[in-house]
């Protein structure tokens, strides 16, 4: 019977332990929203997942020609797992306007301009180049990775996916004022042509989003929206017209795609007058929720500065800025699968403070949860994290969690941790530092939720031995 109770407290004591280390607490990420952790000197950075909670940070060197694009790696403690950046290169002498994407395998690829100036009386080029990085910081593309088009028009303004299969797609528009696309492998090789496929004449930078079987949705004109297929060939055999403009694109699981968007009702006290819209589309291209969608809010231009949203298990989570009153507010509202609202029209708040917010990005967190991360112009100025359930029920302060300096604020970027926390990188126009923070789910900065499948390589924060039974 001893030897039962001695297995029974050993098993209650590394149970123990394991809460213990549940919240790991030797990082190099700060505690100090002031003071955050520096990842090198530059600006316009940019982030992404590296799918093991840590992240990829891209950021420029150099205020002048020619510039040059660093990439960095964190690992999910804050530290640099290559000691230092990897310089991203081309053939021409300036590298910079990146945007980069998860490759699906713990690495990242990143989109960039290949860029000569021939000073005031040119000549200029732009080539728009990717790069796949693994995670251990090598090159998989070559030295100076790949063309994504051969043609010697000017590349610029590209938005790039993942494909799902270790490559990526890729959309941008070319001196004509032409909207292209391709689909680069995994292997570095141009899938849909030397020169991409044609999709519109649009010289706007284009919402797109994977399909995650190698296809794609791509966002164009007025109210257009199409799919293409791992071969580049369109799905349907017209695009769809969607009667709302802009847009922010999301797919789900089962790859129906959701755009949240606007329509223009008029004018109001000389403001222009909109709804917002989320609008759901299967793979076949049927508009799900009637024309309209489900319609959020209405908003005049000058009540409105924002909006992002996340689409996880069923539920599309909306945030979006609007002047009430003479406060900006910070407003939520959960839709769910079936085009039903959680909460009444125009949704609740995010925050209980009166003050001017500015939305930097919502993510999901857990199954049932999403992190609203804001600007905020309350008396300690900065950025503000809450994280609400699908009940609208506040799960951290009721204060809100004091995120970082709003130094930061200023083009600031989210990725997820991996845990249902998230990493924010910025830069401070002060010093030219590039900075990142990360917080948890439970609004703990600094603090890194870690499995119990790395007990093996962790020590204890501290023992203690309790009374056993009885």
């Amino acid at each position: 019977m001893k030897t039962f109770y001695y297995a029974i407290s050993l098993f209650l004591f590394a149970s123990a332990v394991g809460v213990l280390l549940s919240c790991h607490s030797y990082s190099q990420w700060s505690t100090d929203p002031y003071n955050n952790l520096i990842v090198g000197y530059g600006l316009l950075p940019e982030i992404a997942s590296d799918s093991s909670g840590g992240c990829y940070i891209t950021y420029e060197q150099n205020l002048g020609y020619p510039r040059r694009l660093i990439l960095e790696r964190l690992n999910r403690y804050g530290y640099k797992p290559w000691g230092s950046g990897k310089r991203i290169l081309g053939e021409l002498p300036e590298q910079s306007n990146a945007k980069i994407t998860e490759d699906g395998q713990n690495g990242v690829i990143i989109s960039y301009q290949d860029y000569y100036s021939g000073g005031m009386s040119g000549p200029w080029i732009s080539r728009l180049r990717v790069q796949r990085v693994d995670s251990s910081g090598n090159f998989l593309w070559g030295p100076t990775g790949v063309r994504v088009s051969l043609s010697e028009t000017d590349q610029h303004s590209q938005a790039i996916v993942s494909d799902g299969q270790g490559g990526c797609i890729l959309a941008w528009v070319d001196t004509h004022g032409d909207l292209r696309i391709n689909r680069i492998n995994s292997e570095g090789l141009r899938v849909w042509g030397d020169n991409g496929k044609y999709v519109w004449n649009s010289p706007a930078r284009p919402p797109i989003a994977s399909d995650g079987g190698g296809g794609c949705y791509i966002r164009f004109g007025v109210g257009r929206l199409h799919r293409f297929n791992t071969e580049g060939n369109s799905y349907w055999s017209n695009p769809v017209q969607v009667p709302t403009s802009g847009g922010i694109l999301r797919v789900d699981d089962t790859a129906n795609v959701y755009l949240l968007g606007s329509k223009v009702l008029g004018y109001r006290n000389g403001q222009l007058l909109f709804t917002i819209n989320l609008q759901k589309i299967d793979t076949f291209g049927t508009i799900l929720w009637d024309s309209l969608g489900v319609i959020i809010d209405t908003i005049n231009t000058n009540n409105f500065s924002g909006w992002d949203f996340s689409q996880q298990n069923s539920y599309s989570t909306i945030a979006w800025t609007q002047n009430t009153s003479g406060v900006w507010d910070l407003r939520t509202q959960i839709v769910r699968s079936d085009g039903s609202t959680v909460f009444e029209y125009g949704g609740i708040p995010v925050s209980r403070i009166s003050s001017r917010k500015g939305i930097v990005g919502v993510l999901p967190s857990d199954s049932s949860t999403s992190l609203y991360v804001w600007i905020d112009s309350r008396t300690q100025l900065g950025v503000y994290i809450q994280r609400l359930d699908t009940l609208g029920i506040t799960l951290l302060d009721l204060n809100d969690v004091f995120f970082c300096d709003v130094s930061l604020g200023g083009g600031a970027k989210l990725t997820t941790d991996g845990k249902g926390g998230c990493v924010l990188v910025g830069w401070r126009e002060s010093d030219f530092t590039v900075r990142a923070q990360q917080v948890n789910k439970y609004g703990q900065l600094g603090q890194v939720i870690t499995s119990f499948d790395n007990l093996d390589n962790q020590l204890p924060i501290e023992f203690l031995l309790y009374q056993n039974y009885p």
